[in-house]
């Protein structure tokens, strides 16, 4: 990430940041133009677009098509478990495209497809010794992606106002309790962070768990969901 200090038009002070991930450039000015040249990109929807018909293509030639794998109102059922799913162990083939699917999956959750999310990171903890019926999973999903693109692009929308927080809610907290567990923690700054800009911000992680969810290990599947403001960024 790079940091500039800049000055709007009307004269606040603030920062540019230029975040390069990879192959991904994000250029956050008041005029990005002004400091970039112009570049080819991808939208979201156009990248989901062009898997979704990559998948259609290499279905056609195995005489399949998406409308096979379910009827695409989920991800996939709701009473299906990864975990205890005892069809054939793929061959290294199918091994292989399960693998650039699931790849393929996760670009569409950094691109903001969070719907699939469960789905996605459940199928991902089964790539050492993948199934057919995990493959079959992976092709519902792009179904239910086929249709949504379809009928509705879906959209996050990026709220940058406060949230109001009742810190009063925080009142019964018990520190004692958890000291076993973080007995030395504290929240330590960096010496050399830059001057604060703009108007302040609160940053918010909700978590949730379904406790003992995999019916094979008993192990529970968490999620985290962090907010700037009303803004969620993962």
């Amino acid at each position: 990430m790079w940091i500039k200090r800049a000055t709007k038009k009307d004269g606040e002070p603030y920062y540019k940041l230029m975040l390069i991930y990879v192959h991904d450039v994000l250029h956050i000015a008041e005029h990005p133009e002004e400091d970039s040249s112009v570049a080819w990109s991808l939208s979201s929807y156009d990248y989901l677009m062009n898997a979704v018909q990559q998948v259609k293509d290499e279905l056609i030639k195995k005489d399949l098509t998406l409308k096979q794998f379910g009827t695409g109102l989920r991800p996939y059922s709701a009473c299906y478990r990864p975990e205890i799913d005892v069809t054939p162990v793929l061959d290294e083939e199918r091994t292989n495209r399960l693998e650039q699917l699931i790849g393929i999956l996760w670009w569409a959750i950094e691109l903001g497809r969070i719907d699939i999310l469960t789905e996605v990171s459940c199928l991902s903890q089964h790539l050492a010794e993948p199934r057919e019926g995990h493959l079959v999973a992976v092709y519902k999903i792009f179904k239910y992606l086929s249709l949504r693109l379809k009928n509705s692009k879906g959209r996050i929308v990026f709220n940058g106002k406060s949230m109001f927080i009742d810190y009063a809610t925080f009142n019964d907290f018990n520190r004692e309790e958890w000291l076993d567990f973080y007995h030395d923690a504290r929240e330590e700054f960096t010496i050399r962070i830059p001057e604060p800009l703009g108007n302040p911000v609160h940053v918010l992680a909700y978590v949730d768990a379904n406790h003992a969810e995999n019916m094979k290990t008993s192990r529970s599947h968490s999620e985290i969901l962090i907010y700037i403001n009303q803004a969620p960024i993962i």
